[in-house]
């Protein structure tokens, strides 16, 4: 069921990826794309606002990993939707560069590999190699910041105007409780510390993570004050 966080931006589905969010107001865009198996939940949640997947101009990733991108490939050989990604992803996307091996619990790994088939990483062409500074012409104007760590191409959609961020899995809100990126699946958190630092700088009331609840007031100031406790990874240290 699609949820309402604001005029034009929405949850869109309920997914075993990444939040998926729609942004209206000037055609219809996407902000991540779950996993392949997503693909009926975002049918659904289109058919709910009265529209469909032809009605979809562009999907915007804010990394390339496969629960954040698992359904752009079937939305563009069916549709034709636009893929956008950071110019550093956009060869993982492609396929140009083979995905990155993580160790995982056994568990996951167990999990994932008996359902492979619905969850298999699909590479599709990329139309929009985003770089630093982009803006895009979705709610009222979102800002590409370049913040890596998690991948090297991984971003935030900022709006200074409006106070809204689109984190990916820079800041995510798992179970109610801010962390940073994924240690696991995060193979520079040097980088990502770094990142994380900038979007400290940041002044935003709404966050819109790639995993967990969006917060929608006071999310910057809970995030400095969460970075202030040492709670989050990895400038913790941890």
């Amino acid at each position: 069921m699609p949820i309402s966080l604001t005029r034009d931006i929405y949850r869109l589905a309920n997914s075993f990826g990444s939040n998926i969010y729609l942004v209206t107001g000037n055609g219809l865009t996407l902000v991540d794309a779950g996993f392949p198996v997503d693909l009926p939940a975002i049918h659904i949640g289109l058919r709910r606002m009265g529209a469909s997947p032809r009605d979809l101009e562009m999907v915007v990733a804010t990394h390339y990993h496969g629960d954040h991108v698992g359904t752009i490939s079937g939305l563009k050989r069916r549709h034709g939707v636009l893929a956008a990604i950071h110019e550093d992803d956009a060869p993982y996307a492609r396929g140009d560069i083979p995905y990155e091996r993580f160790e995982v619990e056994t568990s996951r790994l167990v999990f994932y590999t008996a359902l492979w088939p619905f969850f298999r990483y699909r590479a599709f062409p990329v139309d929009r190699p985003l770089k630093e500074g982009d803006r895009l012409d979705l709610a009222g104007g979102l800002e590409v910041i370049h913040t890596p760590g998690h991948t090297a191409g991984s971003i935030c959609l900022y709006s200074s105007r409006r106070g809204v961020l689109f984190s990916g899995d820079l800041l995510r809100n798992e179970g109610g409780i801010l962390e940073g990126p994924p240690p696991q699946f995060t193979p520079d958190p040097e980088a990502a510390a770094r990142s994380l630092l900038r979007v400290r700088e940041l002044d935003f009331e709404i966050l819109l993570p790639g995993h967990g609840e969006p917060i929608l007031g006071g999310a910057g100031k809970r995030f400095r004050k969460a970075l202030e406790e040492g709670l989050i990874w990895p400038l913790n240290g941890a």
